[in-house]
């Protein structure tokens, strides 16, 4: 009987239910692994430097890959461009830092920072006349005489990942000694890796994020906290059909609309709320929207001379606004028609609209109990929402916090200005930050989006 209950196939909860809940529940304690471990854990996977790798790959490899990131064209095809050329010692070189940079900028690096990174690495590769390019859609690379090359790419931000691929960018520019077989094999591990967080936790950090921002972020009150935590769940579930239907080009607008058709019935029928209330409720349902990366990294490029990406950046904001904008005045119409009817006076098209004026004053606590205590559960989940490591988020406390607290006493007991405080918040921000960049390596940037 035992060994019939021993060789009886595993249950389908065994077998499949059981395995999805712990891949979607996955949390990832561990802090990352060093880029000299891993260039150990390649050489001792075989990943030696000799004149077969470094003109062929490693066997371990495999060159018929593609270069991914929306690029078909596989590591082969790049070395044989090269054969017969002045670069053919060169062409893993070249497959390297063409991988590196699609990888920074699909994990959320800028554009200024990662050209300079990639110079940088080709310099210690002895890589000639290196010209870099890069852009929100296209990286354009050409090194000396050899060919140039256009690739595909989209910017995103993974910290988790972004944080290793610029640890191996500054490992191979201060080792001129690397192997290129090596450092793709790296690259594979940081890549293929998993994110810290399965997508069921990435979810709830999301809706945590959403319902905590009605107080950390937008000064509501605790009922506007749990107005939100109602609407959220719908513009997320929107984001999901989206990105699942291969629909992404749509996402905004059909979230927007989503938020739209909802928050008229919450703030009505479900947690009542005065109208003056609902510009927090419809801000923080579509608080992963709103432009908060756009703004910095164009700020940042066009200071420091990508004026193109920069602008860029910025128009993108301003889009992605009124996209929102047009999203929620559509959806507001299915429920929302004179909502404002008391508040205006009439009916019609004014009372119609989405509301967009907050409340004069305080809505919600005191302003040291929110950015001195609630601020440390919205910057966690803030941080957690994008990959971000536990042991990776001490550096960006030090970061947000004290900007944040600093900018709110500078609002409510100074008498400067609303953009001089904004200047000084963010003053302070960037140079913690580029404290933080110099000691740990972690990117500005990445320190300065909660702000």
């Amino acid at each position: 009987q035992q060994q019939q209950q021993q060789q009886q196939p595993p249950s389908f909860l065994e077998k499949s239910v059981w395995p999805t809940l712990r891949e979607a529940l996955r949390v990832d304690l561990h802090g990352r692994t060093s880029i000299k471990q891993l260039f150990e854990a390649a050489e001792a996977a075989g990943q030696l430097s000799d004149e077969e790798s470094r003109s062929l790959g490693s066997s371990d490899r495999r060159l018929d890959q593609a270069l991914g990131f929306g690029n078909d064209v596989t590591e082969r095809e790049i070395l044989q461009m090269y054969v017969n050329s002045p670069l053919e010692k060169k062409a893993l070189d070249v497959v390297l830092v063409l991988r590196l940079s699609l990888a920074l900028m699909e994990y959320g690096q800028n554009t200024v920072d990662a050209e300079l990174m990639l110079k940088k690495v080709c310099h210690s590769l002895a890589l000639p006349a290196p010209h870099v390019q890069l852009g929100a859609r296209s990286v354009q690379i050409a090194l000396g005489a050899g060919r140039g090359h256009m690739l595909n790419c989209k910017m995103d931000l993974l910290v988790d990942k972004l944080l290793d691929v610029c640890a191996l960018c500054k490992h191979l520019a201060h080792n001129s000694d690397a192997d290129a077989a090596q450092a793709l094999w790296v690259l594979d591990a940081i890549i293929q890796r998993p994110l810290p967080f399965g997508w069921l936790v990435q979810l709830l950090n999301l809706e945590l994020v959403c319902s905590w921002a009605a107080l950390a972020a937008f000064m509501g009150s605790w009922q506007d906290m749990a107005a939100a935590a109602v609407i959220a769940p719908f513009a997320l579930l929107a984001r999901e059909f989206c990105l699942r239907s291969r629909l992404a080009s749509l996402e905004l607008v059909l979230c927007s609309i989503a938020v739209g058709i909802v928050t008229p019935l919450v703030f009505e029928h479900v947690v009542q709320v005065p109208l003056c209330h609902v510009p927090v409720l419809w801000g923080c349902a579509l608080l992963l929207y709103l432009p908060g990366c756009e703004l910095i990294y164009g700020a940042y490029e066009i200071q420091f001379g990508s004026v193109v990406n920069g602008a860029a950046q910025l128009v993108t904001a301003l889009v992605r606004c009124m996209l929102m904008g047009v999203g929620l005045t559509i959806g507001w119409q299915v429920f929302g028609q004179d909502a404002a009817d008391i508040a205006v006076g009439e009916q019609g098209v004014k009372a119609s609209l989405v509301p967009a004026e907050p409340c004069d004053g305080s809505m919600g606590p005191p302003w040291e109990f929110v950015f001195g205590v609630l601020n440390f559960p919205m910057l966690f989940h803030c941080f957690a929402s994008l990959n971000m490591r536990l042991a990776d988020m001490s550096g960006a406390f030090f970061v947000a916090y004290p900007s944040l607290f600093a900018f709110m006493a500078l609002v409510q007991k100074s008498t400067l200005p609303g953009f001089v405080t904004d200047a000084i918040g963010i003053f302070i921000a960037g140079n913690l930050g580029s404290m933080i960049e110099r000691w740990c390596g972690t990117p500005v940037c990445v320190s300065v989006v909660p702000m």
